[in-house]
């Protein structure tokens, strides 16, 4: 799942990375300046993720509900479907470095149409693991075991990390980091659009934390066709306009529940808010 392809490859190699090289993020939007404006949060508010970089409400009604009226929101398909994907692609890696490629996806609640995709995605990851850990092992004869593993599936999956030092809940999991190619990823079940919000926020934490520049971020969309898994990525360079919008967000959303507002209902409710049934 978190495999680059060919194509994927060369616009790294070719087009980002000296992009980035040629117009480095400035110190200022480092994660570890966190206690220096303009990455210090403004408000003593923690908020998850998902809240932050969200954007299914035009007035970010959704925070207002969530956090101030302590409304829980309707699970709708795409967040049962991301439940089961996300549990199974990160599964399907940990079992890949045990080297359990044989090893079958177990729910023990039904899932319907959910689980179908949770399935494909599983098998997909599982079989990409076992070939690329068959590919390097075959070209590293005087590895060890355990350095084959490594560097063939070199993934951190469902990391915890605390993201309170920059306004965040305290527990945030980022779907993956490839340690080897310093590249944030984030699973998505939706349709492709514009989500590079959720990998800015994952890689200003990891600076925050670890004090290391992480400036590639790659959303991934899978979707079930026909009985066949559907993969797209947006593989992007996290630059310091994304890094801007992410604390414009975080502040006006952390200021909104702050201040107790409620922004009013959108003019165009989102058809897949989870709050979607209390602004109708």
């Amino acid at each position: 799942m978190y495999y680059l392809n060919e194509v994927e490859q060369k616009y790294l190699t070719l087009n980002l990375r000296p992009h980035i090289r040629e117009n480095p993020v400035p110190e200022e939007l480092r994660g570890w300046n966190w206690h220096y404006p303009p990455l210090k949060p403004y408000y003593d508010i923690k908020l998850p993720m998902y809240l932050i970089c969200s954007r299914y409400c035009e007035t970010s009604r959704d925070v207002y509900l969530s956090k101030v009226e302590r409304i829980e929101g309707k699970e709708n398909y795409f967040i049962r479907a991301g439940k089961i994907t996300h549990y199974a692609v990160s599964s399907a890696i940990n079992e890949a470095k045990k080297l359990n490629f044989r090893e079958r996806l177990n729910s023990k609640e039904s899932y319907g149409g959910e689980f179908e995709l949770a399935k494909l995605a599983w098998e997909y990851t599982m079989t990409s693991c076992r070939a690329n850990y068959l590919k390097h092992r075959a070209e590293q004869e005087y590895a060890s075991e355990e350095d084959v593993i490594l560097t063939s599936i070199p993934f951190l999956v469902e990391h915890r990390m605390d993201g309170s030092l920059l306004g965040c809940s305290g527990l945030i999991s980022v779907d993956c980091f490839d340690y080897l190619h310093n590249i944030i990823f984030d699973l998505k079940v939706s349709n492709p659009r514009d989500l590079r919000l959720y990998t800015t926020g994952y890689a200003l934490i990891l600076e925050s934390l670890y004090e290391i520049p992480v400036d590639l971020g790659c959303t991934v969309f899978v979707r079930e066709k026909n009985g066949k898994i559907i993969v797209s990525r947006d593989l992007h360079f996290i630059d310091a306009n994304l890094r801007s919008l992410w604390i414009e967000e975080r502040d006006r959303k952390s200021g909104l529940v702050y201040d107790e507002r409620d922004p009013g209902k959108a003019r165009n409710c989102n058809p897949y808010c989870i709050f979607r049934n209390y602004c109708l």
